[in-house]
């Protein structure tokens, strides 16, 4: 497992569906905060690979989000929201090293 400084953030909950998962083999139901450096600098090849985050999700493609907060800074970093990904990708992510599981709620902000 490799060690990287930022980490996408998977929330358990809210579950909702969010439109098809990258994967294409599931539909995506956890919202994820994406690190801003990922689209900055660098993001891990693994996410490439894996097909993290790719999907189509609606909040973030059709703008039916109703605070329409893309941006989102937390601990004194910056995070991307409106992205998610199926419960498999999201264990594989976490596995993989780029991915943790958040231990408070999804940011009541960005719902």
């Amino acid at each position: 497992m490799s060690e990287f400084t930022f980490k996408a953030i998977i929330y358990k909950d809210p579950e909702d569906v969010y439109g098809p998962c990258g994967c294409g083999m599931d539909m995506a139901t956890l919202p994820i905060l994406l690190p801003r450096a990922w689209l900055l600098e660098e993001k891990p090849h693994e996410v490439d690979e894996d097909g993290f985050c790719v999907g189509f999700d609606y909040r973030r493609v059709s703008g039916f989000s109703c605070s329409r907060v893309f941006e989102h800074e937390m601990e004194g970093d910056e995070y991307l929201a409106n992205y998610s990904c199926c419960k498999e990708c999201a264990e594989k992510a976490v596995v993989q090293g780029y991915a943790i599981w958040s231990k408070k709620e999804y940011p009541m902000v960005l719902r």
